[in-house]
């Protein structure tokens, strides 16, 4: 059985709520139970305390006691004045049998029983006066707190209270209950609104999931333009995000390919009709296996084959670029690579400016002929399309923790537009250029893939001398 995602974030949200929220209101109703019942005892301390008072002035008449025991009726009256009902009397045991301190009627209960029922009179040696001897005897779930009657800063007596540590009036319990009912429902209320919230939330943390979930089918069955619109500053907002930029990725990607596809195609039709044409000549007659003809093809077949080699270059270098390093002295491999040059730049009337601001002892770890290769190709490009008398300027120094190995030549130079394709396989400027004249349009590209194996740079930039300017950077071992 398959449980969906809006499922099990629905479930985990309302049941969270749901127990967060039963337990608050057992923790509440335990709380208040017992709260109040503190509350209730405290109240009954305080009136207490001013019938202590009442008392000591009542004792500061004769300054002792025994006055108030002689008259049953005191702690009556004595009760009445402080506002409390008296509890009843027990006026059918003959007035022989009664105890001078028991003057009313014990409850059953205690914990039931009003404050006057549970109040006695002591003296200063806690000898009972008024109420009852039962009062005295603390049961489990009673406590006995004792007020103290001061005459003159001395302890004459006091008044004590059984109290109850747990919730047993009456009046009280049905207000509790009424605030449990109360509180029960606005429980139900809570969830309910938890489930609306819950269905709300997930619903809205579901849509940018679904979005991309149609994108992504979306870009399954071909639609390359496919974005999705999420304005928000999350972690969703990063992922649709990543799926937008990934999406304009695979669209780049097809985009080369095609272009790729249409470059080869483009590169192969042009040799091959030439030799077919030339073929079809000599079958027709029109010309002869002259050696300038033959020449002419075998030019033709060279210059497929150099392409061939190109491309097969190119895609090895896409997919991987191997690596064979060793210790290389940077200024001696420079060197060796740009003598190899001389003899062409000056045939050409190029004039040669070569700085080298770099320890001759400098070595890297690098690919001795990779990196030849790159040497060689970036100079051949400046060697092609740099103008006959023309200037080519060579720079190696060192940058912190890097190489920099800059070539830059005169005119012509590059269009904005195209300096950053120049590296795209198959790309050049003129697109109108012979290949004998203009290469495969695949040297830099596959420069670029060999420096980047080196962990390295290669940047292409405006020449001050108004032609390319490359520069390579390397990391020092």
């Amino acid at each position: 059985m398959r449980i969906s995602l809006f499922q099990k974030l629905f479930s985990a949200l309302l049941l969270s709520s749901a127990l967060v929220i039963v337990i608050m209101a057992l923790q509440i109703n335990a709380s208040f139970k017992d709260g109040f019942q503190r509350y209730l005892n405290q109240e009954e301390i305080a009136k207490v305390g001013l019938m202590a008072e009442r008392a000591s002035q009542y004792y500061s008449q004769s300054k002792d006691w025994s006055r108030f025991e002689d008259s049953p009726h005191w702690w009556e009256d004595f009760l009445m004045l402080s506002g409390e009902m008296p509890p009843p009397r027990d006026d059918m045991l003959p007035p022989g049998d009664r105890q001078p301190s028991l003057h009313a009627k014990p409850f059953k209960d205690p914990m039931m029983a009003p404050l006057s029922a549970r109040l006695n009179l002591l003296d200063a040696d806690e000898r009972v006066l008024f109420g009852h001897y039962e009062n005295l005897d603390v049961k489990e779930g009673m406590h006995l707190h004792k007020v103290e009657i001061l005459f003159e800063g001395k302890v004459v007596g006091y008044i004590s209270i059984l109290q109850s540590d747990s919730f047993n009036n009456h009046l009280a319990d049905q207000f509790l209950k009424s605030q449990t009912t109360n509180l029960m429902i606005i429980s139900v209320a809570a969830i309910f609104v938890s489930l609306l919230f819950a269905v709300v939330f997930v619903r809205y943390l579901l849509t940018p999931l679904r979005a991309l979930h149609q994108g992504a089918n979306a870009v399954r069955n071909g639609n390359l333009s496919y974005q999705i619109e999420y304005h928000s500053n999350d972690e969703i907002a990063d992922v649709t995000q990543a799926f937008n930029h990934l999406v304009d990725s695979l669209k780049t990607q097809e985009e080369m390919r095609e272009r790729w596809l249409s470059d080869i195609s483009h590169e192969l039709r042009t040799p091959l009709a030439v030799l077919r044409g030339e073929l079809e000549a000599l079958q027709d007659g029109i010309r002869r296996p002259e050696p300038a003809y033959i020449q002419s093809l075998h030019q033709q077949v060279l210059t497929l084959t150099q392409l061939v080699e190109d491309l097969r270059a190119s895609a090895k270098a896409d997919i991987t670029v191997r690596l064979q390093t060793e210790s290389v002295n940077v200024k001696s491999g420079v060197e060796n690579v740009l003598v190899s040059h001389l003899n062409r730049f000056e045939k050409k009337s190029l004039s040669l400016d070569v700085d080298f601001a770099i320890d001759a002892n400098l070595n890297i770890q690098a690919d001795r002929q990779k990196l030849s290769q790159v040497l060689n190709n970036l100079l051949e490009n400046s060697f092609r399309y740099t103008d006959s008398g023309g200037q080519v300027k060579i720079y190696l120094g060192q940058e912190q923790s890097s190489v920099l190995l800059a070539i830059e030549d005169s005119s012509p130079g590059v269009p904005n537009d195209a300096l950053p394709k120049l590296c795209d396989r198959l790309y050049r400027v003129d697109q109108s250029r012979s290949r004998a004249f203009g290469g495969s349009g695949l040297g830099l590209s596959i420069c670029k893939s060999i420096i980047q194996a080196h962990n390295g740079d290669l940047k292409l930039e405006h020449s001050k001398l108004g032609g390319l300017k490359v520069s390579v950077r390397l990391p020092i071992e």
